[in-house]
């Protein structure tokens, strides 16, 4: 029938399906909307993650996100509310750099790295102890028990590691002692020559009496070595070592 087709009077425009429905006797055209499928903007930059971005790039993307920091600031000012600076990677460092407090490295003679195998952990632990000038809360006591166990500590591990070592083991860190002691006698020597020549107490008069504990402190491993190496040829006999 009749629904099926146009009515006589009316034209089917363009661009529109011929649908039609029934309502109370009479048909109604019922048009058809057509798809529009959006097409991308020439003008619509890609997107490029920052770390693919070439070094040119990466500066204008910087300067476009200063600009953009500087306008929204401009704009939270003008409305009266609080401004917190850009921080950018450079203003950070900056402000870190101002804010880090000075230690007093001046104050104290650098070590260089070629001898920081002459010195100890008890040195090193005295040396933080003289600096921190009782920080801790603990007062003297409390620092001369911690220095009082670390170094008992440090003996027992001392001990236990120059046990498990071979014989040409110690033999190599007896030779290497025995270097260390006579550099460090050398520079003791040379201290108190130049103190010498100043005359009465110089800077480098605490320098000579450290050089000195150091001095007794590998006297005293030379020894323990020497012990060590005495200990295999004691428990062969003498039998065993003419055989």
């Amino acid at each position: 029938g009749a629904e099926g087709r146009p009515s006589a009077g009316g034209a089917a425009r363009p661009g529109l399906g011929p649908r039609y429905r029934s309502s109370v006797g009479r048909t109604e055209e019922w048009p058809v909307k057509k798809k529009h499928r959006r097409r991308p903007s020439k003008k619509k930059r890609r997107w490029k993650p920052y770390s693919k971005l070439s070094w040119e790039e990466k500066q204008q993307f910087d300067e476009r996100q200063s600009l953009r920091a500087s306008r929204l600031r401009a704009e939270m000012f003008a409305k009266g509310q609080p401004v917190a600076p850009y921080n950018t990677t450079q203003f950070l460092m900056e402000d870190h750099d101002q804010e880090e407090p000075d230690l007093k490295t001046g104050l104290y003679p650098r070590r260089a790295a070629a001898k920081s195998d002459d010195t100890s952990e008890e040195d090193f632990l005295e040396e933080a102890a003289e600096e921190d000038g009782g920080s801790d809360g603990m007062g003297g006591d409390g620092s001369e028990f911690l220095q009082r166990d670390f170094s008992e500590t440090y003996e027992r591990y001392h001990v236990e590691s120059l046990q498990n070592m071979s014989k040409q083991e110690l033999v190599k860190e007896y030779l290497e002692l025995e270097k260390c002691l006579s550099r460090m006698e050398e520079e003791n020597n040379r201290l108190r020559m130049e103190s010498k020549k100043h005359g009465g107490e110089t800077a480098d008069t605490a320098r000579v009496q450290q050089l000195e504990l150091e001095v007794d402190r590998l006297r005293a491993e030379n020894l323990q070595l020497l012990k060590e190496k005495d200990l295999p040829r004691q428990e062969k006999g003498p039998c065993q070592l003419g055989e």
